[in-house]
């Protein structure tokens, strides 16, 4: 059953950098951005930017959206828990890069192998 074999990610999003984790073959990537996408009030403030920042990560290291599953975490800025508007950009902002199904952690520390499997 290889063929409906899913891509599974771990992303953290901290201000104006991506941190992914390929869960499939255990790949780590750190890329900061050139241009800022946040603002002092929000961390994906400018959608567009961040859209193009990180499908530029996923491409530029050949890491397949297709059948794939991402499991979020906004590492800062979210101290007292994400809103319903910044979880909506997330998820926006992770499906139109591509990433078939959606999962966003609120906590603030790293996910564990075992907690990441629950996912």
């Amino acid at each position: 059953m290889e063929l409906f074999k899913k891509n599974r990610y771990y992303i953290k999003l901290f201000l104006n950098r991506v941190e992914i984790k390929d869960l499939t073959n255990g790949k780590s990537i750190s890329e900061k951005s050139k241009v800022d996408f946040n603002n002092d009030r929000i961390l994906v403030a400018e959608f567009e930017k961040a859209e193009n920042f990180i499908k530029k990560v996923f491409t530029s290291n050949k890491l397949s959206t297709r059948n794939s599953v991402g499991i979020i975490q906004q590492m800062e800025m979210s101290e007292n828990g994400l809103s319903e508007v910044e979880k909506r950009i997330l998820i926006e902002l992770f499906s139109r890069i591509g990433i078939n199904e959606i999962h966003i952690d609120q906590s603030l520390t790293n996910l564990s192998e075992k907690k990441l499997a629950e996912y």
